[in-house]
């Protein structure tokens, strides 16, 4: 017989040690440093003769949506123990989480998946895609004269918390699933000595300053042959030309290989020959609305329009049902209705719509959408569209 609910403050390293075990990763931190960034009433253990098989835990979150910004359940250390994988442990345990996430009235579940074939079955969907990229140094010519008016200047580990937040929010703001990353996290950062010692392995951080104001940075590091960029943020279009500039003409380093970049970055338009560029695409964030009216009138809409949506959902029965949605860039109002659908759309792909990752027409031609009235698509498509894509350069 299991049993499902929080840990106790005394479980806290075990349901830990279950999460490396689960994961394979070998468990090296520090117990008490991890401890005050949980909030052990949102975490679960599933135990089995006295012993944790299973666990999983979520943080109380705001994440960026289409026009504003939303309380979001951020799901984290999902494990179940080796010994009991195939036995319904994780369905279990998702719907204890759901549940509960319901019960506290936040609208929005969100993670990151170690294996992309799990989480669609209990209605979470695609929220961000992103890119990875690789380019030789004697491909990466812009394709215009360039000069810039600012400078780029090395930034000292320790500062990192104090000078590039407020950059990081500049550059994300107006794009849908960004979540600032925690405070507590520039300081863990600013304190790794991979951060302060650069060299092989190690991380640089370079910033782009005009006027005085620091625009953008880059965190870098080298592996050769090459210079891997692990994150760019540019609030302004001089930065994002002087920063990969940078990074492109970094002497030693044959090529520049680069992580999670949006699919609408604009660096690619920036070259003179792009089919240089390899790219190749795969999912970010996973998505999962928990409570459909609430979500739905969280976001903007670029079309002022109504749209009548079936929404099927088998894992959360409250939301199975019919809703009427006016949107509007100036909020919306959704409600449940009598009214014969114009669409039928399952959670988890009304998840991906939600953000922008995927448009209504895009997944009804993948069979996961059905269009009842004719023109209903693209009204949808219209009015849950996005200026800029999803991207999540974050993991909570």
């Amino acid at each position: 017989m299991q049993e499902l609910r929080p840990i106790t403050p005394d479980e806290f390293e075990r349901w830990m040690r279950v999460e490396s075990r689960a994961h394979g990763n070998r468990f090296n931190h520090d117990p008490e440093e991890l401890r005050p960034h949980f909030d052990l009433d949102r975490s679960i253990a599933v135990l089995e003769d006295g012993k944790i098989v299973g666990g999983a835990h979520s943080h109380l979150l705001e994440m960026s949506v289409p026009g504003g910004v939303a309380t979001v359940a951020g799901v984290s250390n999902v494990e179940v123990q080796p010994t009991h994988t195939r036995r319904g442990v994780m369905t279990r345990m998702m719907r204890y989480q759901l549940d509960g996430i319901h019960e506290r009235g936040e609208p929005l579940a969100a993670l990151f998946a170690t294996e992309s074939a799990i989480y669609g079955r209990f209605g979470y969907g695609v929220g961000s895609v992103h890119e990875w990229w690789s380019i030789e140094k004697s491909h990466n010519a812009y394709a215009r004269r360039y000069e810039s008016p600012g400078r780029i200047v090395f930034v000292d580990a320790a500062d990192i918390g104090r000078e590039l937040p407020e950059v990081f929010r500049r550059s994300t703001e107006g794009r849908p699933t960004v979540f600032q990353r925690a405070r507590h996290h520039w300081e863990r950062d600013s304190r790794d000595p991979i951060h302060s010692q650069g060299g092989p392995g190690g991380v640089f951080y370079a910033a782009y300053v005009e006027n005085g104001r620091i625009d953008g940075y880059v965190n870098y590091r080298t592996q050769r042959p090459a210079v891997i960029v692990n994150e760019l943020m540019a609030a302004t279009r001089e930065a994002n030309a002087a920063l990969w500039r940078f990074c492109f003409d970094l002497d030693l380093y044959e090529r520049t290989e680069v992580v999670k970049r949006p699919v609408d970055d604009p660096m690619p338009w920036l070259l003179a020959d792009p089919r240089r560029l390899q790219r190749s695409t795969r999912d970010g964030l996973w998505l999962r609305i928990v409570d459909v009216p609430a979500a739905l009138q969280l976001r903007a809409y670029l079309a002022n329009d109504r749209v009548t949506l079936r929404v099927c959902d088998d894992f959360c029965s409250w939301n199975d049902a019919t809703f009427e949605l006016d949107g509007s860039f100036e909020g919306a109002h959704c409600r449940i209705s009598e009214s014969s659908p114009e669409l039928t759309v399952p959670v988890a792909a009304l998840s991906s719509a939600y953000t922008g990752a995927a448009t209504f027409t895009t997944l009804a031609q993948a069979g996961l959408v059905e269009e009842h009235t004719p023109g209903a698509l693209l009204r949808a498509d219209r009015m849950f569209a996005v200026q800029l894509k999803p991207w999540t350069p974050y993991n909570f």
